[in-house]
C-alpha cells in the first residue's frame, strides 16, 4: 500500500502547488472565467500531471501531451456546459478529466483497451469527485475571497487530488 501511496501522494502534492499558485493568480489578477485563462489554467495543470504520469513509465513526453490534451479538453467542456448549470459544471468537467486521464495512464501502462480505459475512468472519476467535492465547498463557495490562504488552498489541494490518484494509480 505505502508504494501504492507514494506515488499518488507525490503528485498530489505537485498538482497542489500548482492549483495553489494557479488560484493566487486568478484571485489576483482574473476577475471572472474566461475560455483563454481556464483553457491554459487546464492545460498546464494536467500537462504537468501527465508528464509526472508519463516519467513514471519512461514516456515523459507522450504523458505531458496526453495531459495537456485532458486539461483542455476538460476545460472547453466547462465553458461549452457552464450556460447550463454554471459552477456545477465543474463537475461533469471534473470527472471528464479523470476519464480521460484514466485513458492515458491506461495507455501508458502499455495496454490501451478502450473498455478497460473507461472502467477505469469511471471508477477514478467517482472516487476523484469526493476529494473535488472538498474543494468546492471549502474553496469556491464563496469566490473570489475577501483574502487568500495559501495554507488552506495547498491542504484542501492535496485532498482533492490524493484520492484520484491513488486509485489511477493502482493497477
Amino acid at each position: 500500500m505505502i508504494r501504492l501511496l507514494t506515488p499518488a501522494f507525490v503528485g498530489s502534492v505537485l498538482l497542489a502547488l500548482l492549483s495553489t499558485i494557479a488560484d493566487y493568480v486568478w484571485f489576483l489578477d482574473i476577475p471572472q472565467h474566461q475560455v483563454a485563462s481556464g483553457s491554459i489554467h487546464g492545460a498546464t495543470l494536467f500537462a504537468a500531471l501527465g508528464a509526472y504520469l508519463g516519467w513514471r513509465k519512461g514516456k515523459l513526453a507522450i504523458g505531458a501531451v496526453g495531459g495537456l490534451l485532458s486539461g483542455l479538453v476538460a476545460a472547453l467542456s466547462f465553458y461549452v456546459l457552464a450556460p447550463l448549470g454554471g459552477y456545477n459544471m465543474m463537475l461533469v468537467s471534473w470527472l471528464i478529466l479523470w476519464i480521460m486521464l484514466a485513458g492515458l495512464q491506461t495507455h501508458l501502462d502499455g495496454r490501451l483497451d478502450v473498455a478497460r480505459a473507461i472502467g477505469r475512468g469511471l471508477v477514478t472519476s467517482i472516487v476523484a469527485a469526493i476529494g473535488f467535492g472538498v474543494v468546492l465547498f471549502e474553496l469556491y463557495g464563496n469566490w473570489p475571497p475577501t483574502s487568500f490562504s495559501i495554507f488552506k488552498h495547498f491542504i484542501a489541494w492535496s485532498m482533492a487530488y490524493l484520492p484520484g490518484l491513488y486509485v489511477l494509480l493502482k493497477r
